[in-house]
């Protein structure tokens, strides 16, 4: 799978409609080849029976920590069957998800490709206790942290918006509905960003991708939180107060948001990239 992007800042990571229709196989399904799977140019070795938990354990820490942009059906197999391997009880499965949400906060460039691996390892369970279960607990927590996540560090509040951003516009409930849960916390984290005077370029940026990854889902599940958004997104435009940068930003927003969140136009985004390429070398 390929990153794509149009400078810094746009379309980091992977987004929804990024992904090729090769990398819609599920962990359970099998893969052809060797017993080897390649990160980076190193050769990993999958799970084999006489692997133990411990080092199941240490191999997936491995293989995270190699991990790319660029994951393979093989790779993502290979991370299921080793995180299985890894939660053999309540405490492992809990700190195998401890493992992956660790990797994909990290940096918000990875948030696509972690929601997507999560997505393949949401099935696992070990005696009721549900991966899928835990991660969102995970996310819970620091939402509820979230004003004091922002004070100490922007850049990792930005990390966890985007993660959970990701996993709202990636995984599905049994009946294929985004979850709700999620709803309410996102429009809370959007406005604190638009809220506050002290907002940076950066974040304005981040709400930008994200909104352009996930805005349609989050539109259809809350119309009336979305339209209210959106005016405080046309006042931070209009107001003086605001960089060239965040109204360049915010503009991009809205034009999104009245397209209907369909891709912008080659033109357009291109207008965009100079318009925020002028800006930076004034």
């Amino acid at each position: 799978m390929a990153a794509v992007g149009r400078g810094r800042g746009r379309g980091r990571g992977l987004l929804a409609r990024d992904l090729p229709q090769e990398a819609q196989t599920r962990p359970g399904d099998s893969a052809s080849g060797d017993s080897k799977a390649t990160e980076n140019g190193v050769e990993v070795k999958k799970e084999e029976p006489g692997m133990s938990r411990q080092d199941s354990i240490l191999e997936l820490q491995h293989v995270l920590d190699s991990l790319t942009l660029d994951v393979s059906d093989q790779e993502l197999n290979n991370l299921y069957q080793l995180a299985e391997s890894a939660s053999s009880n309540d405490s492992d499965i809990k700190r195998v998800t401890e493992q992956v949400y660790s990797k994909f906060t990290s940096d918000r460039e990875y948030a696509k490709t972690g929601a997507f691996i999560c997505e393949k390892l949401a099935a696992l369970e070990v005696n009721g206790t549900k991966f899928r279960s835990l991660l969102l607990s995970m996310i819970q927590a620091d939402y509820k942290d979230k004003d004091n996540l922002r004070s100490k560090s922007v850049s990792k509040f930005l990390n966890i918006l985007s993660f959970m951003c990701q996993i709202f516009g990636t995984l599905r409930t049994a009946g294929g509905e985004v979850f709700k849960p999620l709803v309410s916390p996102l429009y809370e984290c959007f406005n604190m960003i638009l809220d506050s005077d002290h907002s940076d370029n950066d974040e304005f940026e981040c709400l930008n991708e994200q909104l352009q990854s996930i805005g349609r889902d989050l539109e259809q599940s809350d119309r009336d939180k979305m339209e209210q958004m959106m005016v405080k997104i046309r006042s931070k435009v209009i107001r003086n107060g605001s960089s060239q940068q965040a109204r360049c930003t915010l503009l991009e927003i809205i034009e999104s948001y009245c397209r209907g969140w369909k891709d912008l136009s080659n033109d357009v985004t291109r207008f965009y990239c100079d318009t925020m390429m002028d800006i930076l070398t004034d």
